[in-house]
């Protein structure tokens, strides 16, 4: 069976590649051949013929490698023929053989331009293949040939919504009501792509159709798009409409548990889990959510109890201890958000994000020799990791080791060249020259800065940087304009706003610089409120 992947990991099954479907489409094919008025008679094609039909009785015994032989047979005979070309593309996508398939039916279509199975067929490959707009190019053709395709129309509304464009999505599943409702799978397409549209009842509307067939695959699936575009109401409805009856009561619990977390009700997400746990369904799942729950109400001890016996249950699973890392490196509790990470690098050796996150560690700890080697080993598992390269050099330059910083820096300028963040962490490593008196340190920390901008103008680091560095080279305008850019982007960054009302103070703008100060002392008082706080990993969670 022919499957693709939906945006939120749902496999969905493409309608045109179905097995029996398929055997349907070989039958029409070759009955076409034979009755068609373009074959030649001869020698040559009843040979050619024979092995097709040949082909054809073996695929539907299910010998797909030797109905592949018998056509590829046929082909060698007569390779301009739109019919065998196109069978065979059919054998060889129902044996994943996409991108041969493809190229036979594109020669088919050379051949037959009219042909609109082989085109639907392609699509679909193109489909499977996340080549979306050669997909969509097809799919467009066929409907100019043929606009009441209703399976072209369903399959560009799926290529459509799992290429962002919403509108089109929306608009071609909707016009084939009766193919949609066939597929759990394209039911949430047309929901999430009313949801992105901003149309909330259509997409209630659309998602009732999948609890309405009392399918388990259907409602959870509808649930998720519902929980994703965070309407929460609906997500739960459908949960409940088949609580009570699924055998299934550990999904479904678990899902209710993170609709309710993800609605920020954390002591209810919490009960729910826990209850689950008791009633004898203790899966790493169930306690990894339990934690992050427990984490929110900034109950560190039980948040931390919860991630090892997630640990516990699955100890080949790495983001339990990445998780567990994160909350106690975001509380302050740095030796054991050490610990956890030393363990995670013995279990996970290859792993970029546990090493990542061990050098991360190290340097809050100021351990930068030690941070230096996990992040080389991280670098070495994957060179082209931007953040794990960023991570080197500064535990590079933190250890004073500035001619190794600079080489890991050159280097990344070159290989991420649209990376604002490498020449902003060069100029930082610049500025702390230029305070021993390097003057040519100084402009080129100006220079790297105003390179990241022309990179990332709203990078909000470089704009507070080069405007704290007018502001002491006295260009006071110039760096309230870029100030007043940070503070803009980040009403919170508490720094921005003492180094603007500093600006403000030297323009005689008395008032905008008290303005400015009581924002800083606000926003500081924010800082130490908030500080600790972890985001909830969603992705580790979904």
């Amino acid at each position: 069976m022919y499957r693709t992947r939906c945006t939120d990991g749902a496999t969905t099954k493409c309608p045109a590649h179905d097995r029996g479907v398929t055997y349907l489409l070989l039958s029409i094919v070759l009955s076409t051949l034979i009755l068609s008025g373009t074959a030649f008679c001869s020698a040559q094609f009843d040979e050619a013929r024979v092995h097709a039909d040949h082909g054809l009785q073996l695929a539907q015994s299910g010998d797909l490698q030797g109905a592949e032989n018998e056509l590829r047979q046929a082909i060698k005979l007569e390779p301009r023929n739109p019919e065998f070309l196109s069978t065979l593309g059919t054998l060889l996508a129902m044996g994943k053989k996409l991108d041969e398939s493809s190229t036979l039916f594109r020669k088919a279509l050379q051949l037959a331009p009219q042909d609109s199975t082989s085109r639907r067929y392609l699509a679909a490959n193109l489909w499977q293949l996340h080549r979306y707009p050669e997909a969509k190019q097809e799919l467009q053709t066929l409907l100019r040939q043929h606009p009441n395709d209703a399976a072209a129309r369903l399959l560009l509304g799926m290529v459509s919504e799992n290429s962002g464009d919403y509108s089109t999505a929306a608009k071609m599943l909707s016009s084939v009501p009766d193919e949609v409702s066939k597929q759990p799978e394209s039911v949430a397409a047309l929901a999430r792509s009313y949801y992105q549209l901003h149309e909330r009842e259509k997409a209630r509307k659309t998602l009732s159709v999948l609890s309405e067939q009392a399918a388990e695959r259907g409602v959870l699936l509808g649930a998720q798009i519902a929980d994703q575009a965070e309407d929460f109401e609906t997500a739960q409805k459908l949960l409940e409409s088949v609580s009570s009856s699924d055998t299934d009561f550990a999904i479904v619990q678990y899902r209710l548990a993170l609709v309710e977390y993800h609605a920020k009700r954390f002591a209810e997400s919490q009960s729910r889990l826990q209850r689950l746990i008791d009633s004898g369904h203790e899966t790493s799942q169930a306690y990894n959510l339990l934690g992050w729950s427990y984490q929110q109400q900034a109950n560190l001890k039980a948040a931390a109890e919860s991630f090892e016996r997630a640990i516990a249950l699955a100890p080949a699973d790495e983001s339990h201890y990445l998780d567990l890392g994160r909350i106690l490196l975001a509380h302050g509790s740095l030796r054991t958000a050490l610990d956890v990470a030393k363990r995670a690098a013995i279990q996970f050796p290859n792993s970029v994000a546990v090493f990542d996150f061990k050098g991360r560690t190290e340097s809050r700890m100021s351990q930068f020799t030690d941070a230096i080697r996990s992040y080389k080993r991280a670098t070495q598992l994957d060179p082209s990791n931007a953040d794990v390269t960023l991570g080197l050099a500064r535990a590079q330059a933190s250890a004073g080791l500035n001619p190794d910083a600079a080489s890991t820096l050159d280097t990344a300028l070159n290989r991420f060249p649209k990376d604002a963040r490498f020449q902003v962490e060069y100029a930082l490593m610049l500025i702390k020259q230029a305070e021993t008196g390097d003057p040519v340190a100084r402009t080129r920390a100006e220079k790297m800065l105003r390179s990241a901008l022309a990179i990332a103008p709203t990078n909000q680091q470089a704009l507070y940087e080069l405007g704290n560095l007018e502001l002491n080279d006295g260009r006071v305008t110039e760096a309230s304009r870029h100030l007043e850019q940070v503070v803009k982007l980040a009403p919170l960054s508490s720094p921005a706003h003492f180094a603007l009302a500093r600006a403000y103070r030297r323009l005689k703008r008395v008032e905008d610089a008290q303005k400015e100060m009581g924002l800083y002392n606000r926003s500081k008082e924010a800082d130490s409120r908030d500080g600790g706080a972890a985001s909830h990993n969603d992705e580790a969670k979904n």
